[in-house]
């Protein structure tokens, strides 16, 4: 019976249910996401702010924007779009976002299979969203996708940005790819760590140019805006940034695992669920966190030393880059994971990919399996909200992709016994 299941599901009659049912969820979404202010009533307010001449920082409500002068400025044309009525706007917004989610899954199908990403059943012309090489990861990554519509946030936008940017240089349309990963580097810090990625792999006009870009449009506000207000600006924003997100359990990153462990003593599956916890202000976390990225580079340096053209290697060199990103800031909301979209997509076909050594498949799948659990378990529709909640505050997600980025990692340092 499960085989027959299997082999319905895979087939052309099933791949068409599938693509119908992901329709669907996208519909019904909608419906629902639209509904919801989420991050998305902040971007309206702060661009409201820059149109009538306001100051962004001082005259929004008290840590509400936390983004730079730049990003500020792309405010604007959603509360121009908000103006006769919010629901516009996050119409815009929402498709904007599933637009770009395809995009991306585009850009996943044709740097991992090497083939165009298709909406439909069959795969003459491409590789079908419904085919298990690309519902898979995006299953397995769904919580953290479904939680940039639920808060209707602006971090699917940042990733196909990056991405595109990276796959357009890659392609050898350097001006244009830098363009787009200087313009995600400006719009949020994270990006901004493929310049030394670019540098280390001597793709240093590449690397100069993400510089430049991202440098030109951070200081692009200084045009409209002026000298003297655009440094104010700039002061306001670094000061906005220092108070801090707290390490509560929303908080999923290094800093806030090791904050809650050492800075507070807040030792696993003893604490409930809380969401205001301030920073402890230890010197042991700062000094362990940054102990904790020193390893993970030099890891990553020691995988990545040698010299290649391979677009495999390529790809998952970007997904340990894309990880150190998310999770090393002092904020990981669960929906900067959306990144994760890249690295499961590849640790999947490695997984599936025919006459491959069987221990390294073996390796590979309890890799993933063992990360995906561990992301999964706090879900409080899965095991309830208190649980989940106790689950956050031991940092069940952090491990989880701490999990992937070694699995990803030795995937690397294997890649020549691998195919």
């Amino acid at each position: 019976m499960r085989a027959q299941v299997a082999a319905w599901l895979t087939s052309a009659a099933g791949r068409r249910w599938i693509l119908r049912a992901l329709l669907a969820y996208a519909v019904i979404g909608c419906v629902v996401w639209i509904q919801r202010p989420g991050d998305f009533a902040g971007y309206v307010v702060v661009g409201d702010l820059v149109r009538s001449g306001a100051h962004i920082y001082r005259d929004a409500p008290p840590g509400l924007n936390t983004w730079p002068p730049f990003f500020s400025l792309l405010c604007v044309p959603l509360a121009v779009l908000a103006t006769p009525t919010p629901y516009l706007a996050r119409g815009v917004w929402l498709l904007l976002n599933i637009g770009l989610l395809l995009l991306v899954l585009h850009l996943i199908c044709r740097l991992v299979y090497g083939r165009a990403l298709s909406l439909r059943a069959s795969e003459s012309t491409g590789t079908s969203l419904a085919a298990p090489e690309m519902l898979m990861p995006l299953l397995i990554t769904d919580r953290y996708v479904s939680g940039n519509f639920d808060h209707l946030q602006v971090n699917i936008v940042i990733f196909a940005l990056a991405l595109g940017g990276l796959y357009w240089q890659r392609r050898g349309r350097w001006l244009l790819g830098s363009a787009a990963l200087g313009c995600a580097a400006a719009m949020k810090v994270m990006p901004v760590v493929f310049i030394p990625y670019l540098a280390y792999r001597r793709r240093w006009r590449e690397a100069i140019a993400t510089a430049v870009a991202t440098a030109l449009l951070s200081l692009s506000p200084m045009l409209l805006f002026g000298w003297n207000r655009f440094w104010d600006y700039v002061a306001a924003w670094r000061a906005a940034v220092a108070v801090g997100w707290g390490v509560g359990k929303m908080n999923q990153s290094v800093f806030a695992m090791w904050d809650r462990l050492l800075g507070h003593g807040m030792w696993p599956f003893t604490v409930d669920g809380m969401n205001d916890v301030p920073e402890s202000g230890a010197a042991i976390v700062t000094i362990v966190s940054a102990l904790t990225l020193v390893a993970i580079t030099l890891a990553a340096l020691w995988c990545f030393r040698a010299e290649h053209d391979d677009e495999w290697r390529t790809v998952a060199e970007w997904s340990v880059v894309f990880i150190v990103s998310a999770l090393f800031g002092p904020l990981t909301w669960k929906a900067y994971l959306v990144v994760l979209l890249l690295p499961h997509t590849l640790l999947f076909a490695a997984w599936r990919v025919p006459d491959a050594d069987p221990h390294i498949q073996r390796r590979v799948g309890w890799i993933l399996a063992l990360s995906v659990a561990l992301g999964a378990l706090p879900s409080p529709g899965l095991v309830g909200k208190s649980v989940a909640g106790m689950l956050e505050m031991s940092s069940a997600v952090t491990v989880s992709v701490l999990v992937l980025l070694s699995g990803v990692l030795w995937l690397i340092s294997r890649r020549s016994r691998f195919l």
